[in-house]
């Protein structure tokens, strides 16, 4: 897998406070991520259901993941995403997320979040740039 410093990262940074902490795994033979993720009700929108944005974040953060396990560095380049239904806080959510193609230096990746009854709450297509460094402020 890819490393580099992401131990701050929003989605899937473990040391910070007000992050997701996302911990997703990856199986080699379907290049896919997966993993589980219950909503705190600091991440709320409407009341009681998860803030889209932080469902964006959570299916993003999945799809930038299938790269980094791929050994490919890239950037989110654009992002769709289809809201079927709420996701509820506290309830168990199971994201995966796949690799689709890469042509140059685009990758697309697709992901979904399934809910604890197995109906899919959202779907994302996802780009993303190839890039040989990440870059930096100048």
């Amino acid at each position: 897998m890819l490393e580099y410093e992401d131990n701050i990262c929003f989605g899937c940074g473990q040391e910070n406070e007000v992050g997701l902490k996302l911990k997703l795994q990856f199986d080699d033979d379907t290049k896919t991520a997966y993993g589980e993720f219950a909503a705190h009700e600091l991440l709320e929108g409407v009341p009681n259901i998860i803030h889209s944005g932080i469902v964006a974040t959570l299916l993003d953060e999945t799809m930038i993941t299938v790269n980094k396990y791929l050994e490919i560095m890239a950037i989110t380049s654009e992002l769709t995403i289809r809201y079927l239904q709420p996701a509820f806080i506290s309830e168990n959510l199971y994201i995966r997320g796949w690799f689709v193609k890469k042509s140059k230096r685009v990758i697309e990746n697709r992901a979904e979040i399934e809910n604890e009854m197995g109906k899919i709450v959202a779907r994302a297509k996802g780009k993303y740039i190839e890039v040989d460094e990440l870059p930096q402020p100048e």
